[in-house]
């Protein structure tokens, strides 16, 4: 059986380990898996590449010449230059590549909810018509790559497919966001009983596990129209402190370690927000995994450390 040859560029970040987790612990994998990332690492099927640096993501799209490409790369450093870079010269480096090239490739770009940003729905359900206000520089940025991609699209009829998944959930995400930052500080407290400081926990979110997510990648490849939108989540929010308390159950962990400090709170926040998933439920798509057996997988991850 010939596999279908993937590019994944960003394969070191959350979203690109992830991704290449699932499908290479996947039964029926019909995938031949190359990796894209700044870091030096001996993996097979592995190229240290500066992805803002056409020339050299250009060499290894031109020698691998892939059926898929998923572009993972990305900051959210919320400095316009770093993010600006990240976000968006590497996306249109890929696209310009594709074009250069000329492969005939299906590329899967990752947005974020943070392209939403401020929003006049009470009940904070957003559809990928919803006007995209940003309040922060990495949501900015990311408008702009969606934008850059439907201009691709519609001038140069790139197979582009833009993903916008809400809140991840899962083992290893960034500890710039809220749960990396509480999955670090259980495994501080666990180990050191020190307390946990976060901020504001009367927010709303919509969390949903990166396995699910991934899943959702493959059916919008396969299923899903070129230069179009899809929102990706559970399509129902739950409160910061309710999810919190469920970390503290699964994990043991008394409520009293718990202390708030309004080093976390943004001048700017959205109180809730929660993703309309019919698009892409349309696409047979739909989440599978809860999110008492998402913290069970984190915490079964944490104890194996």
């Amino acid at each position: 059986m010939t596999k279908n040859k993937v590019l994944i560029i960003g394969s070191e970040g959350f979203f690109g380990k992830s991704y290449v987790n699932y499908h290479t612990h996947k039964i029926d994998n019909d995938k031949e898996l190359y990796m894209v990332d700044i870091h030096e690492i001996a993996k097979q099927n592995y190229f240290k590449c500066d992805a803002t640096n056409f020339n050299q993501i250009n060499k290894i799209i031109k020698l691998v010449s892939p059926n898929e490409i998923y572009n993972f790369s990305g900051s959210f450093s919320n400095e316009f230059e770093i993010d600006f870079l990240n976000n968006v010269i590497i996306t249109k480096n890929v696209f310009d590549s594709i074009k250069k090239c000329e492969l005939d490739c299906q590329i899967l770009i990752n947005g974020s909810a943070a392209e939403y940003g401020f929003i006049k729905s009470e009940n904070g359900l957003v559809n990928e018509e919803t006007s995209l206000n940003p309040i922060s520089i990495y949501g900015l940025t990311k408008v702009y790559q969606t934008f850059l991609a439907k201009t691709y699209h519609n001038k140069d009829n790139i197979k582009v497919y833009i993903a916008r998944p809400f809140n991840p959930i899962g083992y290893g995400i960034s500890e710039h966001l809220f749960i990396g930052r509480l999955i670090s500080q259980i495994k501080e407290c666990s180990k050191m009983q020190t307390n946990i400081t976060l901020g504001d926990l009367g927010n709303e979110r919509d969390y949903i596990d990166i396995e699910d997510i991934i899943r959702s990648y493959e059916v919008i490849m396969t299923k899903g129209q070129a230069g179009e939108v899809y929102n990706i989540g559970s399509g129902k929010s739950i409160k910061i402190q309710d999810l919190l308390q469920r970390f503290l159950v699964i994990f043991g962990i008394k409520d009293t370690r718990i202390q708030k400090s309004n080093n976390f709170v943004k001048k700017f926040d959205i109180p809730k927000i929660v993703a309309d998933v019919s698009k892409v439920k349309a696409l047979n798509w739909e989440p599978t995994i809860s999110l008492e057996e998402s913290i069970s997988r984190i915490k079964k991850c944490v104890l194996a450390e």
